[in-house]
């Protein structure tokens, strides 16, 4: 029984690398990036609460200074990693069009529960890194000059 069990998750395994042509490996890394980085539906005013449900972290512990959230969903993101983005070098690529975006930006507190921010947007094209097809770290964008200013 155990034997079958096993095997069946492997089978399943096999197939869900096969169906979406992700290896397991690329995952985790993959839906962390859409979790932290791609909100279809973020707004400016859902910065604080947004930042708190994430509760991301510097490498010193300390509340993230920024985050920025592409206004899109994953199917929209993907393409970057291949002809609807420019290789930069070996695993980073920028968006051939722009994305409107969502920058949360820390105004206070140094760490969790206490940390403020404050949203704005703009429109830029963005810079991912990528695993294969699939985008797994946001490396930054380029301002193109379309900005609200909120």
């Amino acid at each position: 029984m155990v034997f079958q069990r096993a095997f069946l998750f492997l089978v399943l395994m096999c197939a869900t690398v096969m169906v979406h042509g992700q290896p397991a490996d690329v995952s985790p890394r993959y839906q962390r990036f859409l979790l932290q980085h791609v909100k279809g539906g973020m707004t400016i005013q859902n910065c604080q609460h947004v930042m708190s449900n994430l509760r991301l972290t510097g490498t010193d512990g300390k509340c993230k200074w920024k985050n920025t959230f592409i206004l899109a969903n994953p199917v929209d993101v993907k393409p970057i990693c291949g002809g609807g983005g420019t290789r930069r070098n070996s695993n980073l690529f920028e968006s051939n069009n722009p994305f409107s975006v969502v920058i949360c930006q820390r105004t206070g507190g140094d760490y969790h529960p206490n940390c403020k921010y404050r949203g704005s947007s703009s429109t830029k094209r963005v810079v991912i890194a990528c695993d294969g097809k699939w985008p797994v770290h946001y490396d930054g964008d380029i301002d193109i000059g379309i900005t609200d200013g909120k």
